[in-house]
């Protein structure tokens, strides 16, 4: 039944994940509190790329792909691997902030949704926000050896619908640690492809609910280049882990909780 196969992490390999985790929940814990009205986006790029130099690590996004920074930085419709400019955060701006760190070859990933000024100003773009983190920490609580892929994604599908929270389907989390993005997809929703692996001790992976308030698909706009868009051009939002299955559950290795 299971037929596909997801990488197992050796112990030597998860402690240098653990370590990239640890630097990168500090990263992103700054650039929260930098994430105010009349900062670019550029400016966080610079102050991500010196902190990674600062502390000797290597970027995992940066060129991979072709991607040309260290942070994907996406704002309102624009709902995941935005890059930055010179252009200033807004008041009521809705800003995804997307990153990874690879320490001795340990890859994490971890990203979060936060509204540029006062969320009570913004109380829909708030309530999406609340909803995509819910849903992830609440459906990472099944993960543990033996559960399949697919059981999994039905919880994370429940979990944002009962929240009337839109999933953008064909984006998804994904295994990492080796590289930033390992097969197969893990899926924000059930499919059959999910069928056909399950969670077990040692794998690491990127759990990421990439959600909108009505867009279930994206767009792209060729002059934009690497930047996804909402299909129905409103608010999208996005957050993400890096965890470890362990014997008993899961470790979340890099991430605002």
């Amino acid at each position: 039944m299971f037929k596909t196969s997801v990488p197992i992490k050796t112990p030597q390999q998860i402690d240098n994940i653990r370590e990239s985790g640890k630097y990168l929940t500090e990263l992103l814990w700054l650039l929260y509190e930098m994430c105010k009205p009349g900062v670019s986006t550029m400016e966080l790029e610079v102050f991500a790329e010196n902190f990674l130099l600062s502390h000797n690590l290597v970027w995992a996004f940066k060129w991979y792909g072709g991607f040309p920074t260290n942070l994907c930085v996406s704002n309102n419709d624009c709902v995941v691997h935005g890059v930055p400019s010179t252009d200033v955060l807004q008041e009521g701006d809705v800003l995804k902030v997307d990153c990874g760190v690879n320490y001795q070859w340990g890859i994490s990933d971890a990203a979060f949704t936060i509204v540029i000024g006062w969320d009570q100003h913004h109380p829909e773009w708030a309530r999406l926000i609340k909803a995509t983190k819910y849903a992830l920490d609440e459906s990472i609580k099944i993960i543990k050896p033996g559960v399949v892929g697919k059981t999994f994604g039905k919880r994370m599908q429940t979990l944002l619908t009962d929240q009337d929270v839109s999933i953008i389907r064909t984006l998804t989390g994904h295994w990492v640690g080796n590289n930033v993005h390992e097969a197969p997809h893990i899926y924000n929703r059930p499919q059959n492809s999910m069928k056909k692996w399950r969670f077990e001790e040692g794998m690491v992976c990127a759990i990421e609910p990439i959600t909108a308030l009505t867009s279930d698909g994206y767009v792209e706009k060729p002059w934009y280049g690497h930047d996804l868009f909402t299909s129905d051009g409103d608010i999208g939002a996005q957050w993400e882990y890096t965890l470890v299955v362990t014997r008993g559950g899961i470790e979340i290795l890099a991430g605002l909780q």
